[in-house]
């Protein structure tokens, strides 16, 4: 019995000698593991490990400086493959005014891929800022505003109307070769419009569509009466507008009531 027990704290003994040299070489190879990963890390940290060699900027540029571009991202891309921020390069990149939309993307091994949307501008709105054609506002260097845009002014926060109202007069105004050179709406909701040939309307706060569907009818037999240049229309009347006359450069005075049922000959 005394030997049989003798054996058994002998295997006993062996088996625990045995573990603790497991977990001791697990725990070395799991050290040297570790280190191994700190050192890989370090590596990929290190931006001359994987520099950036190539920088793609891909766009259709009007008014965007690539050379601004590549300026704006200089300091950042000096960063390694695995180091750059890109966010940090997104938002900066979005700091400059003609840039509407971008996209990076990092493609293996050494290339910086960036897709840059320009702004498109729509209209001037007020004295330093334009508008793009969703109503959202940029303000670029005043060397850098496009000239013949035309100018749109509302009370803050108008902006989306203010282009939808644009856009959709100006369909109506193109079927009697009229171009907006200006847009304007009052704190009273009153609206002025004038035209890239001086002249201009009033249409006030009320029935705007049913007024410039009035005045779109009867501009054509405005054009032929041979009273001259309808200068000013006033168009906050029930039935029908009152236009101001231009001759040989000068605005009369008188003025005529124009309605639906005013004769041609009347015009004349």
């Amino acid at each position: 019995m005394a030997a049989k027990r003798t054996t058994a704290k002998t295997e006993s003994k062996g088996v625990s000698l045995h573990s603790l040299f497991r977990w001791c070489l697990a725990l070395v190879l799991f050290g040297v593991m570790g280190s191994g990963a700190v050192l890989v890390s370090a590596k990929l940290q290190d931006p001359q490990t994987f520099p950036l060699k190539v920088v793609q900027i891909k766009g259709d540029f009007k008014h965007l400086d690539r050379q601004k571009l590549e300026q704006a991202m200089a300091t950042e891309v000096r960063e390694g493959f695995f180091t750059l921020d890109v966010e940090k390069v997104h938002a900066k990149l979005l700091q400059m005014p003609w840039v509407a939309k971008l996209a990076l993307r990092r493609v293996w091994p050494d290339t910086l891929l960036i897709k840059v949307e320009e702004q498109v501008p729509l209209a001037r709105w007020g004295r330093k800022q334009l508008m793009n054609m969703q109503g959202e506002l940029f303000q670029p260097a005043k060397n850098e505003i496009p000239a013949g845009l035309p100018w749109l002014t509302g009370p803050e926060g108008t902006e989306r109307e203010m282009v939808l109202r644009y856009r959709e007069m100006q369909s109506r105004f193109d079927e009697v070769g009229l171009q907006i050179a200006k847009v304007k709406q009052d704190l009273r909701q009153s609206w002025l419009i004038e035209f890239t040939d001086k002249s201009a309307i009033r249409l006030g706060n009320q029935y705007i569509d049913e007024r410039l569907g009035r005045f779109v009818r009867l501009y054509p037999r405005l054009k032929a009466a041979g009273r001259g240049k309808p200068k000013q229309v006033d168009l906050r009347y029930t039935n029908g507008f009152v236009v101001h006359w231009e001759l040989d450069g000068v605005t009369k005075q008188s003025a005529s009531l124009i309605t639906e049922t005013t004769k041609h000959n009347e015009l004349g």
